[in-house]
């Protein structure tokens, strides 16, 4: 079965100062700003001010059903985005800049932001509404179908949510943006919302009874969505922010799930074919390895996993044990590397799913302060922006994949990184990843002593198969005999058939199993004398003794190139810098892009330019001109470092003789 049905994380809401005086500080705003429309609709938009203002604390005192909350949610986060078009808040003196939005922090509740930033509140609001969804899918019977349908569902709808927090208002806020609502935990948070969602209807597969196949394509699924989780966090801030007991649980359904697909689809194989057992003990020898290590971190998780993992760890190896024992005594089937078995389609039943209404700005409240056209040139405008960034952004990214395919082909850091013995990474550097993962199989057993109690045991074995096939062998010639005396005792009246003639294949078979084990009994015997071997391979599985043995690249003892070694390697690495230093230059300026786009805001423009629309177009666009500018010279400086890391290269590989270093290492890299 799937985690223990407790197993899923709910997101809790954000708390706030209620007290902040929105419709004192925007009121005052409205009646300096927007006198010269009229007294009637000054009156009226400060109406809405104490209204809007009424409706936060009702949202912040969370009295409400959870439909009635999500739906005032939804009503305020629209009436914010009308206010950000007609009421500039920052700390900018022409704006309104004694008005402060306050929240606590999600994940850390000592932990308090404040901002005059409209979009601060706007995210909090978002985020909030995120999380009523997650806990209205905790809250949901997920023992029936019922339940587990509505709960994945409520997931989705979390994960839109997140996904358009991520998308259009973290970037925002101001800077440095909090943790808890910025664009890594949004993305992070949705794709746990994701996450959920799919263990969701994997639990619904398991609970009607679906077929194991089908159900290990579902649990793949999970294991990538928790996978994307895991490596967000990882790649980011949060790895440092981020309670341990969180990822903790993270790293566990990464391992549960990438344990259970693969015991459901050995079960899958065994059902469709027994005697393919190859394949199968290879799936349960890997699901074994991860539900041990799900096993150990799920200790510091939460008790819904640890338990989980205990039980999935039991049944792994029993499954195990019995299929090994299965094959050693009648199928004596090869077992293939778990990197040859046939890999698990996955199958995503989910997706992000945006709440109806969430990207519409109010028009109930301030009616009369900014015209509709207004809000049309706005959103015209930000299309050209949108249209300009994209642009860019492509050239960047282009470029940025061109430098990778480059390092790849010169097999860069790695070359230099071969230069330092017993050096961990030099395995990494040399050998070839499926060698290294199997080492790591091997030695999850037991390493180098684990092979010679496997010897052992195979003698064992053997001496088993041969007693039971003569066993079975003393019975047919027992027959024999029995139906001889018969035969001569009532001659023509013994009509049954010759038990020779009725256990031909029985004795066919015994001969058929007496070869295969002679043959095997050879196999090991040559094992065995390569074992005792003094420079035994087998050895190397020890990572310290392959350190010893490993190659690592060293400075020629005479120079036959065009500079000496040392200078060689320090030029090649100033080149390498260089092309590194450009990579990270057009990362920066991809992040002053995002940050100019989510901070231009052309309605103060707009409200008090009486120029055309196409001249106020042009003037804005233009602030991106020195961008626009420095993205070209990043692109037209990369060709020519590229090209000096390619010469500096060259020299490197004719110094250091790599062709042949890499021959030396040759042996490591044979299957």
């Amino acid at each position: 079965m799937s985690t223990a049905r407790g197993g899923l994380l709910a997101i809790q809401t954000k708390k706030a100062e209620t007290n902040i005086g929105l419709a004192k500080h925007v009121g005052q705003y409205v009646r300096d700003t927007y006198a010269d429309r009229g007294e009637a609709c000054v009156t009226n938009a400060i109406a809405d001010l104490e209204e809007v203002e009424r409706l936060r604390g009702e949202i912040l005192a969370n009295s409400n059903t959870d439909a009635k909350q999500a739906e005032q949610l939804t009503k305020y986060f629209g009436i914010l985005s009308a206010m950000e078009l007609r009421f500039p808040i920052s700390k900018d003196s022409s704006h309104i800049n004694s008005l402060s939005f306050v929240w606590w922090d999600a994940f850390k509740a000592s932990k308090k932001e404040k901002q005059q930033n409209v979009n601060f509140e706007k995210c909090s609001m978002l985020f909030n509404l995120a999380a009523l969804h997650s806990q209205c899918a905790i809250d949901q019977d997920r023992s029936s179908s019922e339940g587990l349908k509505v709960a994945c569902k409520k997931f989705q709808e979390a994960a839109g949510v997140f996904a358009y927090m991520k998308e259009h208002v973290s970037m925002r806020t101001d800077a440095p943006h909090p943790l808890d609502i910025s664009p890594d935990a949004a993305k992070m948070l949705e794709q746990l919302m994701l996450a959920q969602a799919q263990e969701c209807v994997y639990e619904k597969a398991m609970n009607e009874g679906k077929s194991e196949g089908v159900s290990a394509r579902l649990g793949k699924q999970c294991f990538l969505f928790y996978t994307e989780v895991v490596s967000i966090i990882n790649g980011s801030p949060l790895s440092s922010y981020m309670d341990k007991s969180w990822t903790n649980h993270l790293k566990s359904k990464c391992l549960y799930f990438d344990a259970e697909t693969q015991m459901l689809m050995a079960e899958a194989e065994r059902k469709k074919d027994e005697s393919q057992i190859g394949s199968r003990i290879a799936r349960l020898r890997h699901a074994d390895l991860k539900a041990k290590e799900c096993e150990k971190i799920a200790k510091n998780a939460n008790k819904f996993i640890a338990e989980a993992s205990k039980n999935l760890s039991q049944q792994v190896a029993a499954k195990l044990t019995k299929a090994v024992k299965d094959n050693e005594t009648v199928y004596l089937e090869r077992v293939p590397p778990y990197e040859q078995v046939a890999a698990i389609s996955e199958a995503a039943m989910v997706k992000s799913v945006q709440p109806q209404n969430l990207n519409k700005t109010s028009v109930e409240v301030f009616e009369g302060l900014v015209p509709d056209s207004s809000a049309k040139v706005v959103s015209k405008y930000t299309e050209l922006v949108d249209d300009l960034i994209k642009g860019e952004k492509r050239k960047l990214a282009k470029a940025t994949d061109e430098a990778r395919a480059k390092l790849k082909e010169l097999e860069l850091p790695d070359l230099l990184l071969a230069m330092e013995p017993r050096e961990g990474r030099l395995l990494e550097t040399i050998l070839a990843e499926q060698l290294r993962e199997k080492i790591a199989e091997v030695n999850s057993y037991g390493g180098v002593k684990h092979c010679y109690e496997l010897a052992q045991e195979l003698q064992g074995l053997r001496n088993v198969g041969t007693q039971m096939l003569n066993s079975a062998e003393q019975e047919l010639e027992q027959e024999a005999a029995e139906d001889q005396n018969e035969r001569e005792a009532y001659k023509e009246k013994w009509v049954i058939p010759a038990s020779a003639t009725l256990t031909t294949v029985l004795a066919e078979s015994i001969a058929e199993f007496r070869q295969k084990i002679q043959m095997a009994r050879e196999s090991d015997r040559n094992t065995l004398q390569q074992l005792e071997q003094p420079e035994n391979p087998i050895l190397l599985l020890e990572t310290e003794r392959l350190l010893e043995c490993t190659p690592y690249l060293q400075k020629p003892m005479v120079s036959v190139g065009v500079a000496d070694a040392d200078t060689v390697v320090s030029e090649l690495k100033k080149a390498l810098l260089a092309v590194e230093k450009c990579s990270a230059e057009r990362f920066e300026l991809e992040g002053k892009l995002n940050d100019m786009k989510f901070k231009d805001n052309i309605l103060p423009q707009l409200m008090s330019s009486s120029d055309s629309e196409e001249n106020i177009f042009k003037e804005q666009l233009s602030k991106y001109k020195p961008l626009q500018d420095a993205v070209a010279a990043s692109l037209a400086s990369q060709e020519p470092l590229l090209k000096a890391l390619g010469d500096r290269h060259a020299e490197f590989v004719s110094v250091f003789g790599i062709p042949e270093w890499r021959g030396g290492g040759g042996a490591f890299s044979a299957p």
